[in-house]
């Protein structure tokens, strides 16, 4: 993109809920991101074409059987980043129906309590 742009980028890192107010208050230019364009985020900032297609999964520890259905995680813990439309959809279809939905900062954090057994899933 930037040797497109004949532009000299610097990336930066972000927590994902922070990323709209960062670059509503010009801490940077852009976003690179699997976010979703969602009315109220349109309201808000400008999107252009998607670049690419990320869909989101289910990740345990391998060997489990857990499935992304609330009756597959019923009394376990999904960890989720929040401020995504991955926290939005488990707190509402699974969080009702007996799934603790547990918001982290930032997807390393997820990955991290999952890795360490923490958490049995991850969205």
């Amino acid at each position: 993109i930037c040797r497109r742009l004949n532009a000299k980028c610097v990336w930066i890192e972000n927590d994902f809920d922070g990323m709209i107010p960062a670059l509503k208050a010009k801490k940077f230019d852009g976003v690179l991101s699997s976010m979703s364009m969602t009315p109220a985020r349109a309201e808000q900032i400008a999107f252009s074409d998607k670049l690419f297609n990320t869909p989101t999964r289910l990740v345990a520890k391998k060997g489990s059987t857990l499935q992304p259905t609330a009756e597959s995680l019923k009394g376990k813990t999904v960890g989720v980043e929040q401020g995504t439309i991955q926290e939005t959809y488990a707190k509402t279809y699974w969080a009702p129906k007996g799934v603790q939905v547990v918001p982290y900062q930032n997807q390393d954090g997820v990955y991290q309590d999952l890795m360490s057994g923490r958490l049995d899933a991850a969205l």
